[in-house]
């Protein structure tokens, strides 16, 4: 085997597949990216059973054939090879990487053992816009539990209505739900998807592609991502996703609207104090024209910053650990963040004028 590629398509391909290597593979192999060359095509695999991936780069191929290598280390060597371009041959069992000078080697192991990923059967499937999905994913995926004792809240919650489709993640302190609508009209289904997969995915959709669709196939264990030269295998998450609409509030008794950025830039200074505080906890307080968000820790010291808001209704002071701001402040696209509070113990609702398709539940701490 022998091929010569662009060093930046190599390392967006493996960057993706890398997520479907096995961290504790029960043998060698599993531990390995499988590698095809042939035509003007390099096919790249990995998979650990739970997800699969493959996706292609074009390559000229001076001779075709595959092979097997070490993923950790053959991602590392491509990265940091000097060159824009990279010439990869394998001659007796030993894989070289060649640019501008530098040389690698790497053992390979035997191609024919590799288990190739594989298209489960499935029996319905939908498609959706691969830019409309990547921001459903963005919005969302963030606020899924990483403690695995829930298997359910470690990944998105897909529902898909007719011709809307809504993704909802949950780690039962915070909740993130978006929706989009769809082309076409389907029956209703729900799945759960793997964080872990989705992040992957995001990672390969191009934001400017706007023209392309991906195709979901599923069934009640499996589902698969197809679009471009990509292909994703992953096992769904079994359980039941809780009625997560029981804890979206119907009313508030104090509504803000604040300017996004300004918002955004004052939560992160202050959150440079609250990683010293025991529940890395940052305080808000709704008052008169403005919000006053402030964080104290008694070893350190600490931060305050004020912000412009709109504000009806009662003044209400309320904390949270401020990663749960954070992480909802980033991914919000309009100009003001409307948000909706009843008291200091009660879910806070982050929303965006004129968008229904977007809700934010964060649960304060109690101090």
């Amino acid at each position: 085997m022998k091929f010569s590629c662009y060093k930046s398509d190599l390392t967006e391909a493996l960057t993706f597949v890398i997520r479907a290597v096995a961290v504790k593979p029960m043998t060698p192999i599993l531990a390995g990216i499988y590698l095809k060359a042939e035509g003007s095509m390099l096919e790249v695999q990995a998979n650990n059973f739970s997800t699969g991936i493959i996706t292609r780069i074009p390559v000229n191929t001076e001779e075709a054939g595959e092979t097997v290598v070490s993923g950790k280390r053959f991602q590392e060597f491509v990265r940091n090879m000097p060159d824009d371009t990279l010439t990869i041959s394998e001659e007796e069992n030993l894989l070289s990487i060649d640019s501008g000078g530098a040389h690698a080697e790497l053992l390979t192991m035997n191609a024919p053992d590799f288990p190739k990923v594989k298209t489960p059967e499935t029996d319905r499937s939908f498609k959706i816009k691969t830019t409309v999905l990547r921001d459903l994913i963005r919005r969302t995926v963030f606020s899924v539990a990483k403690d695995e004792s829930r298997p359910v809240f470690t990944g998105c919650c897909f529902e898909v209505h007719g011709d809307k489709i809504s993704l909802v993640a949950t780690n039962t302190h915070r909740l993130a739900l978006a929706g989009a609508k769809l082309n076409d009209v389907y029956d209703d289904y729900t799945f759960v998807v793997p964080a872990e997969t989705l992040r992957g995915l995001m990672m390969r959709i191009d934001p400017k592609d706007v023209e392309n669709y991906v195709t979901i196939n599923f069934s009640t264990r499996y589902l698969t991502f197809t679009f471009d030269n990509v292909f994703v295998n992953s096992r769904l998450i079994e359980g039941m996703f809780p009625p997560y609409d029981r804890v979206i509030p119907s009313s508030s008794t104090t509504r803000v609207k604040v300017k996004t950025a300004e918002f955004k830039e004052a939560v992160e200074f202050v959150s440079l104090m609250s990683k010293e505080t025991e529940y890395n906890t940052v305080k808000f307080i709704f008052a008169d024209a403005g919000v006053e968000i402030s964080s104290n820790s008694p070893e350190i010291g600490g931060a305050v910053k004020n912000v412009e808001a709109r504000i009806s209704g009662e003044e209400l002071e309320i904390s949270f650990n401020v990663d749960y701001i954070v992480d909802v402040v980033r991914v919000i696209d309009t100009e003001e963040t409307i948000i909706e509070l009843n008291d200091r113990y009660s879910p806070a609702k982050f929303t965006e004028p004129d968008n229904d398709d977007y809700i934010y539940i964060a649960t304060p701490v109690r101090t």
